[in-house]
């Protein structure tokens, strides 16, 4: 039996809340006849009958497995050996920036790059051409003399980032909707890989060389985003689907995109993240130089709001993304999430510090937590899809989250075992939120604005990572410079320094002069191991406060969490926009479709 429906997604559509005005298309329209034709598309829409899924689609989620896993894995290889990144190119006061560019370019061209999508309907087109940019970044990268290149190199790769919502998006609207968060769960397995992956290979070249081991891993993610796009090319082959800008000039297409709204929304974030990037670090956060740019980025930021409620009703705001309250519920739960997870991403690696100076060593460290994230996110996954409900377990992944990264607040210097238990607990409950918020927001819009509500929603969680990343090591930076000193003297005249020698000790300890310290009047094995204990104690001290800020929001997030809509009601089999013809699966029957 068929159950394959051929929708009318021009007109039509237009008057109905459950309908699309634009639904999925690939490639150019030949007419150019002024008034819209009925375009036929295909849509299984018999919500009662599991479909039966062939080649064609499970080729498709193969490429997609393979997109999500090269952008994760370009995100997480560099910030594991950023500190060694930062000194052979002689700019540890810029480091930040490798990781912060990245991140920056998402947030930015993440919505911009899905409405257009969403507008245009051209998914294969956008994912390509964005991972093109990203092949040429990471084939830059190895080149770099100064950091400025490199920081170049990670904007390009940014661009193939910031597509990370049609790849989260295609997998959702390929399969019935009931699957959904399963189907995020399985994108989830393929980054939490690549974050798996990333540090470990970052590491070991590292530990090999120091100056060529982190160029060598830019050109395995060169290899990498070519595979990728091949993948792409031959594996996800979605049928021309149409719109009703079909018929329109290439100028009219262009006026349909929210070009207003793009140019506020790129102008607030890119001044408002530069001004926290760059507050702190070179320059003071009551400097001008910093202040200008946060405040111009607040100012467009709140006349891009503005103009998205009063301006227009079709942006990227769309006003039918608000139909539900799930959609502005998950905008903060991600932004939540962003913030726990950058707090153990980014710090946790430099908190292994504390444990070891192997980079190797320091990336195995980070192991339990992707390990657990990647066995526990398809749990997550099975759970929701088959009890229908994205509400219970994400409460469960928020509080296991916060568990852990409450636990890393505690770890002391003696406490290896600890750091690795709270780590791994941490990726149990980061396997949950980000796949059932994201399986919520689609489940939450129509299926014309999936991949811009997507978007807003990566968004959320890259604006949370850079704000956060920049308060977090601002906290760090202002605790470290008066530990270290403070926690060093004191050690050194209980273990029985002569007080009088006190300053250079402390200068020669934080310098690694071992051969000055042996020099020093009265110095003795147990003052400079006492010294070194300082040391880690310090560290332990300063890091401990990016956790500390972080885990009174995961606990915020649980209650938030109970705010989230049933969406069993929309947890069918209805499939929005498959690459192949399907039919519903029935016992002892079979039917012969084209894979």
């Amino acid at each position: 039996m068929s159950a394959v429906t051929h929708s009318l997604t021009a007109d039509d559509a237009k008057f109905r809340d459950d309908k699309p005005e634009v639904e999925h298309r690939e490639g150019d329209a030949t007419d150019s006849s002024p008034e819209p034709a009925s375009f036929l598309d295909m849509e299984y829409d018999n919500d009662d009958q599991e479909p039966e899924l062939h080649a064609r689609t499970y080729v498709a989620l193969a490429a997609l497995f393979v997109l999500n896993y090269v952008q994760v894995f370009a995100l997480n290889g560099p910030p594991s050996v950023l500190s060694y990144i930062g000194t052979d190119l002689n700019a540890t006061a810029q480091q930040q920036w490798v990781p912060n560019a990245l991140s920056l370019v998402q947030a930015v061209g993440g919505p911009v790059i899905a409405f257009a999508s969403d507008t245009f309907q051209a998914r294969k087109i956008i994912l390509i051409v964005s991972c093109l940019f990203s092949l040429v970044g990471a084939a830059i990268a190895p080149g770099a003399k100064d950091i400025y290149r490199l920081i170049v190199s990670q904007i390009l790769i940014g661009i193939g980032f910031a597509a990370a919502p049609l790849a989260f998006a295609i997998p959702s609207e390929i399969l019935p909707r009931k699957w959904r968060p399963l189907a995020q769960s399985l994108a989830n397995v393929a980054g939490s890989l690549g974050s798996l992956c990333a540090p470990l290979i970052t590491g070991a070249l590292t530990k090999k060389s120091e100056h060529n081991g982190w160029r060598n891993f830019y050109w395995i993610q060169t290899a990498m985003w070519g595979a990728t796009v091949i993948c792409l090319l031959v594996g996800y082959r979605p049928p021309k689907r149409h719109s009703f800008l079909d018929n329109l000039t290439m100028k009219q297409k262009i006026s349909r995109l929210d070009l207003p709204g793009m140019f506020l929304l790129t102008c607030a974030l890119t001044l408002l993240l530069a001004g926290l990037s760059l507050g702190g670090n070179p320059w003071p956060w009551g400097d001008y130089r910093v202040l200008v740019p946060l405040v111009l980025g607040i100012v467009f930021l709140v006349v891009f709001a503005v103009y998205e409620w009063k301006g227009t009703s079709t942006g990227i705001l769309h006003h039918q993304l608000f139909k539900r309250r799930t959609f502005a519920v998950c905008i903060v739960l991600i932004f939540i999430e962003g913030i726990l997870l950058f707090s153990v991403m980014i710090f946790y690696p430099q908190l292994t510090t504390i444990f070891t100076t192997d980079p190797f060593i320091s990336s195995l460290r980070q192991m339990p937590y992707w390990v657990a994230a990647s066995v526990c996110t398809v749990i997550y996954g099975f759970w929701s899809s088959k009890r229908r409900t994205v509400r219970s377990p994400v409460i469960v992944g928020f509080a296991l989250l916060t568990a852990g990264v409450a636990g890393l607040a505690t770890v002391q210097p003696l406490q290896s075992t600890n750091a690795i238990i709270f780590s791994g607990l941490a990726g149990i409950g980061f396997a949950g939120p980000l796949i059932l918020l994201i399986a919520a927001v689609q489940l939450s819009v129509p299926h014309h604005l999936i991949a811009t509500a997507t978007a807003v929603l990566t968004s959320s969680r890259a604006v949370a990572a850079s704000v956060f990343t920049a308060i977090f090591g601002a906290a760090v930076s202002s605790e470290m410079p008066v530990k270290l000193p403070a926690y060093t003297a004191a050690a050194a005249i209980k273990a029985g320094l002569d007080p009088q020698y006190v300053s250079q000790f402390v200068g020669d300890m934080l310098g690694g002069d071992t051969s000055a310290l042996q020099s020093i009047p009265g110095i003795t094995l147990t003052i400079i191991e006492a010294g070194k204990a300082a040391v880690l104690q310090a560290n332990a001290d300063s890091f401990r406060y990016v956790f500390i800020i972080a885990a009174p929001f995961g606990a915020a997030a649980c209650l938030i969490s109970w705010f989230i809509g049933d969406l069993s009601d929309v947890m069918n089999y209805h499939v929005d926009a498959p690459v192949e013809e399907l039919h519903a699966r029935e016992k002892h029957e079979h039917h012969s479709t084209n894979a």
